[in-house]
Order: structure tokens, then sequence, then C-alpha cells
């Protein structure tokens, strides 16, 4: 290329100083340079004010040297103002930067042609070719400067190319013909040229233009561009048609940027020489320079007429393209559309063109179409990728919209279509597995899974949403093995974490369902391995460990998630329940105490805290007092009690003293009792009590034994022993009980015997438990005197020989399973023999307190 060592020295002294100037910049508190090339941009494509642009791209260059994006533009800025040697080496310092950078390489090309340097312009050609081979507007933008300079060779083998890459592209066609048509059309002209005009002696108007034509040179050589355009226009008016005149003052306005001058003239010329070639692309290049693209493609529309070569053509098309682009730019889409249809009319295979408007198509929304011709496309040139890209790209764009739509359906042939011309594309098969899914067909969805698998291989994310599906239709195992083999794969995915451990405990909670505690205890271990800080995998592990009663290994996962969430209220409340349990009530009171610290306001919590408190109650004191009344004219007695129990791991022991205050006198009683739980099945009752006074029985004892026969019955068999008035009573008790949930009844009967003769008497007590089997209200119906009834008892032997019966009622309450509270009543009809009889009315009060 011309001046080449000239150009490298340039671009090192231009490399140097743009060096210099980033390393010096101070940067802080700077707009950043992308901020300054879109403020540029602005000047440049809208108010067109390019000193202010390339101000701002020079300033961004500072702060960023090398910023290509920056370098591109500056040197378009640069050829804009009419300084074509700096644009020229901004661009070539793009290429040093980056050789293959094709915005570069076409700016190189247009400048270095427009300024007449077709070798220089087809050197970049080559640069960019070697870049992309078979990009058919470099090709064909080589043929036109190939025509053009008449270098056939080389215009051959360019055309050999373009007709091999594109044997059906009809612009490619079009030219072929030209240049067949041109070589015969040359050897038909192969005929002597006439003889020149003999020149005859220059007269005093042609001695004056002489004049002004050296004058002209004279100033061009000084750069004496005013001087230029007047020298000029003094031709003109001289000889208003002289061509060389008319083109110095076009170029010279031209050169000096003033376009609408140089414009003026181009008019004026065309008006002389209407259908004159060189005018007409001098017109064309400076509205281009005006971006008055319309009008461009107007005036490149009668160049193309009067001149219909191939360099012509191309200016055409470029400038079509541009109105393209801007109008794309612009976001005025039909327009756009409107200039490639005219194009297409012009070249309807233009393989770019067809690429363009479907491209402008899908932008539109108008993907159907748009997919129409991509299709086209990519059948006939299947080794072309982009149109392939393209196609599926629009077909997905389009499925996207149906699916975000009131018809998702419509999306399914648009997916099954992506995946059957590319295979490979990730997108379409989770969209087609997303769809299935959401319609409910989980099978379908996985079946897609498989499809797509066998197409990508093991790939992470079909896996997952497989995965993911075998856990929605409960197929754990198979959904666990394909997560867990991925998470051995990336062990930090917390996301496959999770997963994998959810699935897990849905497969644990299913077996535990089905009451396969060993199965799903050992899956669950499986989920801790990986999250043993899962506060509901710590409690299941507890629950399984229950289920087995196996309470101490409960124990260790519920005390390992407290030591990680000391306060965590289920782990407290299932540490309490194993406790409990295990029967460790002081330590459940204490951690249940904890979780009524946690949450006060929790009545269930306070009333749980509070029972396993009475649980650890080894004490009980009481006052228990009875008042009896008489109608047959005696007068009230009563009876009082002082009460103290000792609670041990197999029932109780306790003692009483009991004050009578009776018509007979009154004295006090000692009394002894025991409750003592043999097995679970089994337990015994057993009383003795003393006295030397007369208002009770001088000794006294009972015994019974209580057997629980399942389904909430109970059965007991037992004696008892009374000695009053010098009379010793045996009898022989039995009573049977049932619960029936809430209802409890218990029917009691005695066999007596008194100094050789038998008795009978019965009581039928009912309860209703209004809680807990803590509070109740009851009811007593009874025959005959027992002698476990202590308002009689001192005259047992008076009272057993005649008919009593009795109903009475009563009610207890619990306070806190601490304080228990009760009051009874009872009526006796009492007969006394000679059909005589009396009333006797007894109230019980009863006080107990647990500590």
């Amino acid at each position: 290329m011309v001046y080449w060592k000239n150009i490298i020295q340039v671009f090192f002294l231009f490399a140097c100083l743009f060096y210099a100037s980033g390393v010096a910049a101070q940067r802080k508190g700077l707009v950043s340079s992308d901020v300054l090339l879109q403020r540029a941009l602005e000047e440049t494509n809208q108010r067109h004010d390019y000193e202010k642009a390339k101000a701002l791209c020079l300033k961004a260059l500072k702060q960023s040297p090398g910023y290509t994006d920056v370098m591109l533009l500056l040197g378009r800025l640069y050829v804009l103002t009419g300084d074509t040697h700096a644009g020229r080496i901004q661009w070539q310092l793009v290429l040093r930067k980056e050789p293959k950078n094709m915005d570069a390489l076409q700016y190189l090309i247009n400048l270095e042609y427009n300024q007449g340097r077709s070798g220089e312009a087809v050197c970049y050609v080559d640069m960019a070719l070697a870049a992309d081979p078979d990009n058919k507007d470099l090709l064909m933008k080589k043929y036109g400067i190939l025509q053009e300079n008449r270098l056939k060779t080389e215009q051959e083998k360019v055309l050999a190319k373009l007709s091999t890459l594109f044997p059906n592209d009809e612009k490619v066609k079009g030219i072929k013909a030209e240049y067949l048509a041109a070589g015969k059309k040359e050897e038909a002209n192969n005929t002597p040229q006439p003889e020149e005009t003999p020149v005859r002696k220059p007269d005093s108007r042609t001695i004056e233009k002489d004049r002004l034509t050296n004058a002209y040179l004279a100033a061009r050589k000084r750069g004496d561009k005013a001087q230029q355009i007047t020298l000029s226009r003094q031709l003109l008016e001289l000889e208003p048609g002289n061509k060389s005149a008319l083109n110095a003052v076009i170029n010279t306005y031209y050169s000096m940027q003033h376009y609408n001058d140089a414009l003026q003239w181009c008019n004026a010329a065309l008006m002389q020489y209407p259908s004159d070639a060189d005018f007409v692309l001098k017109k064309t290049g400076i509205l281009q320079d005006m971006r008055q693209y319309d009008a461009a493609a107007v005036s490149a529309a009668c160049l193309l007429k009067v001149q219909p070569n191939q360099r012509n053509r191309q200016i055409y098309y470029d400038i079509q393209r541009q109105r393209i682009n801007d109008f794309s730019k612009a976001g005025n889409g039909d327009s756009a559309l409107s200039v490639i249809n005219v194009l297409l009319q012009q070249a309807p295979g233009d393989t770019t063109l067809l690429f363009k408007k479907s491209a402008l198509l899908e932008a539109a929304g108008q993907y159907t179409e748009a997919a129409t011709l991509s299709r086209a496309l990519m059948t006939q040139y299947p080794a072309i990728t982009k149109y392939k890209q393209a196609y599926t790209d629009q077909l997905m764009t389009a499925a996207r919209r149906e699916l975000s739509g009131a018809t998702p359906a419509k999306a399914q042939p648009l997916l099954q279509e992506v995946v059957h011309t590319d295979p490979h594309n990730q997108d379409a098969w989770l969209s087609l597995i997303n769809l299935q899914n959401r319609n409910g067909a989980t099978t379908a969805a996985t079946q897609y899974c498989d499809s797509a698998l066998s197409a990508l291989g093991n790939n992470t994310i079909i896996l997952q949403k497989k995965s993911a599906l075998l856990q929605q239709s409960h197929n754990y195992p198979a959904a666990y093995a394909i997560s867990g083999q991925l998470l051995q794969q990336h062990p930090a995915d917390t996301t496959l974490r999770s997963m994998y451990t959810d699935q897990l405990m849905s497969h644990g909670k299913q077996l535990r369902d089905a009451n396969a505690w060993d199965s799903a205890l050992t899956v669950y271990r499986m989920a801790y391995a990986y999250n043993p800080a899962d506060t509901l995998l710590l409690q299941s592990l507890a629950n399984m460990h229950l289920a087995l009663k196996q309470y101490d290994s409960s124990l260790v996962y519920t005390n390992k998630g407290l030591q990680l969430y000391p306060q965590d209220k289920a782990l407290l409340m299932k540490k309490a329940e194993t406790l409990e349990t295990l029967k460790r009530y002081r330590e459940a009171a204490a951690t249940a105490g904890s979780l009524k610290h946690l949450d006060p306001g929790n009545s269930n919590i306070r009333n749980y805290h509070a029972w396993l408190q009475s649980k650890t109650y080894r004490n009980q004191v009481g006052v228990i007092h009875l008042q009896s009344i008489f109608d047959n004219g005696s007068r009230p007695g009563s009876i009082t009690s002082l009460q103290y129990l000792r609670f041990h791991n197999r029932g109780s022991i306790g003692g009483r003293i009991n004050y009578a205050d009776r018509a007979g006198g009154n004295g006090v009683q000692l009394e002894a009792e025991t409750y003592y739980t043999h097995n679970k099945s089994n337990y015994s009752y057993g009383l003795v009590s003393w006295s030397n006074a007369d208002v009770f029985p001088r000794f006294r004892a009972g015994y019974s034994l209580f057997h629980n026969f399942g389904k909430e019955w109970e059965g007991e068999l037992g004696a008892r022993y009374l000695r009053a008035d010098s009379v010793d009573t045996w009898s022989g008790v039995w009573s049977v009980a049932k619960y029936w949930n809430n209802y409890w009844v218990n029917l009691r009967g005695y066999v007596i015997n008194e100094r050789g003769k038998w008795f009978q008497a019965y009581t039928l007590t009912n309860r209703y438990y209004l809680n807990d089997q803590k509070d109740f209200v009851a009811l007593m119906l009874s025959l005959g005197t027992t002698p476990d009834d202590r308002s009689r008892n001192y005259q047992f032997a008076k009272a057993v020989d005649f008919f009593s019966s009795g109903i009475g009622a009563g009610y207890q309450k619990t306070f806190n399973y601490r304080t228990t509270l009760g009051l009874f009543g009872n009526w006796t009809n009492q007969h006394i023999g000679n059909g005589q009889s009396y009333n006797q009315y007894d109230i019980y009060l009863t006080l107990l307190y647990n500590f």
C-alpha cells in the first residue's frame, strides 16, 4: 500500500500520544467512558454536532485508552469534518489492536474507495475476507472495484467464487450475465477511432480560459480554496458547461464540507448534463455525507439507470441498506420493510435482504412470517448456522408469547419443531417439560426429560428437572437417586442439597405413614448426613426412635438440635415428651418450663408444664370434713380428718387423723392407707385404722386387688374387717368398672357376715369427667349399709340389720394439677324396725394440696 511506512510512523505516534494521555489522566471524579461514548453518539446521530462529539470521544480515550468503540466513532467524526487522514489513522489504530474488526475494515474500504484509492480499498477488502471468506457483500464490493479498474483476471476469480458460493442468488446471476454481455460488446467495438480535429488558433476567449485555468491550478497548489472557488466560477461565467470547472467548484466546496453549496453546484451541473454519471455519482455521495439517505437513494437509482454497472448497483444497495438500518434504529420497522421489499423485487434471492427482513418481522412480533423466511434460508444454505439459529430463536419467541398468553397449548408444536430442528436447544426442552407439568401431565413431562437427556447427554438442569418431577409423582427413591448423584458432582450446590434432603424427608414420611419405621429411620439418617442442622429432620429422627421405643437415641437427636437452636419450641416439646415417656418427669418439667418461658401466652404449654410438675410431687396434705344431719331429733355429727400421703414409684402410702364429734361423744381415730402397683394389670389397696373411742369402730382393716382386663374394664376382689360394739364383722368385696370415653361407672357389692347372718350391700357410682380425668361430676346410688361408709360404720351392727337406701351427687375440681376441691352431698333413708325410719343428710368437703 502507498505510504505504508509513513502510516506506520503515524500509527506509532498516535498510539504513544494516546497511551501517555491515558496514563496521565486523573480519573477520579470523571464521567465514565461508557457514558461519554453514549453522549458522543447522541451528538453525532441526533444533533449532528460533530465537534462536540469529537471532544467527548477524546475525553473518553483519555480515561480508557484503546477503547475500540470510541476510536471507531472518532474516526467517523474526523471524516465527517473533512479530516479524512485523521479518520484513516483512527481506524488503522483499531486494526492494529483488533486485526479482524469488521467495522474498522468497512470504514477503511469505503474511505479509500471514495478517495479514489482503489488499490488500498481492495487491500482492506482482502483483510476483511480473511476473517469472513464467504461474505457475499464483501465479495460483491471487491468485484465492483475490480470492474471499475478493468482488472479482468481478478474480476473473473471473484465472480467464480460468488457463483460457487451463491449459485441461486439473483444478484450474482445478474452480474454474471452483465460480465458476459460486456465481454461480447468489447469484442464488437474493436474498430479504429477517428483522427482528432486539428487544433485551431486560440482566440481571446480561449486565452482567458487558459489564464483562469492556470490561476486555478496555482491556487490549488497553494491550498487557497476560496480562490479556487472564485476562479472556477469565473470559468463557468465564460463557459457555463465547462465540466472541469463544474467539477472543480463542486470538489472544492465538498472538501470544505460546504455540502449545501456542493449539492447546489451538482444540481447546476446536472442541468447542463442530466445523464452525466460522474455528476450523479457526486450528488449521491454528497447526499450520503449529509445523511439525506432518502434523497441519496433517489440519486443512486438515477445513477444506476444512467450507468448500470456493478459499482453503481453496489452504491445503490449500500444506500438502501443504510436507510434500512436507520429506520430500524429509529424503531420504524414498517419503513425498513418497505425498502427491503422494493429491493427484493429487483433481487428476490438476496440472502442479506431476506435475513434482514426476517429480523425486522421478528422485531415487529410477526414471528410466524419471520420463521418462514429463516426456514427457507436455512433449507437453501444449511451450512450457514446463523439461519438455523434465527429460525429456532423466532420459534422460541413465538412459543414464549403463547405460553404467557391465554393459549399455552399452541406453544407445544412450536417447541417440538425447535427440538426437531435443533435437538441441543435446552430452553426448548425445558419449555416443553414445564408446559406438560403445567397441564398436570407429569408422566409426559418426565418422558420429555428422557428425550432431552438423549439429545443433550447428562445435562444437569434436565436431570434436576426430572428429579423434581419424580418427586412430584411421589417416586422418591428414583428422585433422590438422581439428585444424590448430582449432589456428589456439585457438593457446594445448596439448591441440590435442599432438593436431595427434601426428597429423602418425603420418602421418610411415606415410609413412616406405612409404619415401616426401620426403613424410614434409614432414609432420615441419609438426609441427616447432608443437613445435620435441619430442625424438622432432627424431630423426625427423634420421632422414629420414639416409635421404635429407642428413647435414649431419640433424646440424642433432640439434644443435637437444641445445641444448634436452644430456643426451638418444637425441639423443646419433643424433648419434654420423650422425657415424659421415660418417666423422667423432673427433667421433662424443667424442659417444659423453658418452653413456657419462651411462649408465656400459650395455655396448652402452661397446662402441660403444670401436669409434668404434678408428676414430680411426692407429698400431699389435706383436710376432709364430713357433716351429718339427722331428722330423728339427734344432734348433728361430724368427722374432720387431717391427711398426709407420700407418693412413690409404685403408688402411695399415708395416714390420717380423724376427729369425730357425735351425739354419743367424740374421739380420735388413726388410719394408715396404701396403694401399690404390682404391674400394668394389677394393683392393691390396703387400709387399717384404730380408735379407743365409741364414736369410731375399734378396729378396721381392708384389702382389695384390682385387675385391668383391657378395653377400659377393671375388676376388684377384696375383704373388709370391722370391729364395733364388741362385734366382729367380715365382708367380701367385689366391683366392676368401665370407661366410655369421659364416662365412668362402678358397681360394687358387699357380702357381709354379721353374727352368723348374711347381708348384702351395693353402691353404684357414676362419674362424667370434664377434662383429662381430673374434674368430674358424680352421681351415687346405694342399697344397704357398707363397712366403708364412714358416716355409719361406728354403729354397723345396728344398721346392717335393717334396709337402707341412698342417693348422692357431687363435684370435684383440681386447680393447676396441685390443689383439689370437692363438694359432695348424700341422702340416706335408714329403716330401724317397727316400720320406722329416719333420714340422714351427709355433706363432704375435701381440700387436698400436692407438693
